[in-house]
């Protein structure tokens, strides 16, 4: 993999890892069989309604995944993966890459994660996976945006050494409304 060059106008040939391990923790695409799992994330605004995830149904998200998600990961818009427990194969959360640019070495990411999955650092451990495949492979630049009232997630990002760079406003989608989201970034050279 290697970085964009702006002065022969190569764009990154950065691509969306198949799957990443951190721990016990494997970052995998999603199959059929997570759909009933997940679902309920969607919908509820504690987990979905804060990460920002569409309100939709199982079906809907069947569509997504048949249809939609392989045709966004081949044109570079979007991966997304599910956070298994691999001790005993249960589903945590969820996480993706997004909003790559070629021109500019800079991938966005986002995760989410069940009520009883948080406080054992799984947020914290998938993040650090993403950032470290994204900066090995030619990504100069992570973004994460934040909807300012979520502490949890902000708190993630700075453990990490992620910087608030300022506010976007009316960016996030959050219980049916436009809300502002700090913008947070890690550059590489600051890892």
């Amino acid at each position: 993999m290697s970085r964009s060059d702006h002065s022969t106008a190569q764009l990154s040939t950065f691509k969306f890892p198949t799957e990443l391990r951190a721990d016990e923790l494997l970052l995998r695409g999603p199959q059929e069989a997570d759909i009933d799992i997940v679902a309920p994330a969607f919908l509820d605004p504690a987990v979905g309604g804060e990460a920002g995830l569409p309100p939709v149904d199982a079906e809907t998200l069947r569509v997504l995944l048949r249809e939609q998600l392989p045709v966004m990961r081949e044109r570079g818009l979007m991966a997304a993966y599910v956070i298994e427990d691999t001790r005993d194969g249960s589903v945590l959360g969820g996480t993706n890459f997004h909003h790559f640019d070629p021109m500019r070495d800079v991938v966005e990411i986002g995760y989410w994660l069940f009520v009883e999955a948080r406080g054992r650092g799984v947020a914290t451990r998938t993040v650090a996976a993403m950032v470290e495949y994204a900066l090995a492979h030619g990504i100069y630049r992570v973004e994460a945006h934040v909807r300012p009232e979520n502490r949890d997630s902000e708190r993630v990002l700075e453990r990490l050494g992620f910087e608030r760079e300022g506010i976007k406003r009316r960016y996030l989608h959050h219980e049916g409304a436009r809300v502002d989201a700090t913008l947070f970034a890690l550059v590489a050279a600051d890892a």
